[in-house]
């Protein structure tokens, strides 16, 4: 017996520099869309997944917590999940791979290592360095975006180099929570270890189920307030 689940792979808290929203308001959105998982990829800090696993523990919510970071290389972003440490930012793509990779070791576990949104424009986005053999998959939605030339250009690379894709909300509020999700197959009845489902992902076991943008007018916004 199976158990699908499904997951929002890219949600940003107020622990992010540009994020809007608390960790509870992020977690009382993605239970009311009916999640069973969300992976926090806060910019260069950890903070907002030990605070949120720790939110979910403390209250007993049924919501899995998947361990993450949006790193800043010195040539663009990569989000890492299943990671229990820190990356520093700044470092060139293959470092922080490399440094990822040596974390997965030492612990005897599974990381994921994502290009986000690769190919939009102003943000931060790696390109063509998504096809670094150590990229386990390359985010083809994004919901995030003005005319979607990006997210098209990543699925068709990602399809064209057979790297597995993925999805999703980037939300940098609690109401985008689960614009883009994913469904994660896992073995058994019962809720797996955060570590199961990174595992799968990693394996190329996932299928993305839901691509809706956030509202254009709202992120051509954070646009312009970035440029301030």
């Amino acid at each position: 017996m199976s158990t699908t689940l499904t997951l929002d792979l890219h949600v940003h808290t107020n622990y992010s520099h540009d994020g809007r929203d608390s960790i509870e308001e992020i977690i009382k959105s993605a239970i009311a869309k009916r999640l069973d998982g969300i992976a926090i990829c806060d910019h260069d800090t950890m903070d907002g997944s030990y605070a949120a696993r720790r939110y979910v523990a403390n209250n007993n919510l049924d919501l899995l917590i998947i361990p993450g970071i949006e790193v800043t290389t010195s040539q663009g972003h990569l989000n890492v999940l299943g990671i229990e440490e820190e990356i520093i930012k700044g470092l060139s793509p293959a470092e922080t791979i490399r440094r990822a990779r040596q974390q997965e070791q030492e612990k005897n576990g599974t990381i994921v290592i994502i290009a986000p949104h690769p190919f939009h424009p102003f943000r931060h986005s790696i390109g063509n360095l998504c096809l670094h053999p150590g990229i386990d998959a390359i985010e083809v939605f994004n919901s995030r975006y003005l005319f979607g030339v990006g997210n098209k250009r990543a699925r068709v690379t990602a399809a064209r180099h057979n790297i597995t894709p993925v999805a999703g909300s980037d939300a940098h509020s609690a109401e985008f929570v689960g614009l883009a999700t994913v469904e994660v197959a896992v073995d058994g009845a019962h809720r797996p270890e955060e570590e199961a489902i990174v595992k799968r992902i990693k394996e190329g076991r996932v299928r993305i189920t839901r691509c809706k943008r956030t509202p254009f007018g709202v992120y051509f916004s954070q646009l312009c307030e970035k440029k301030r």
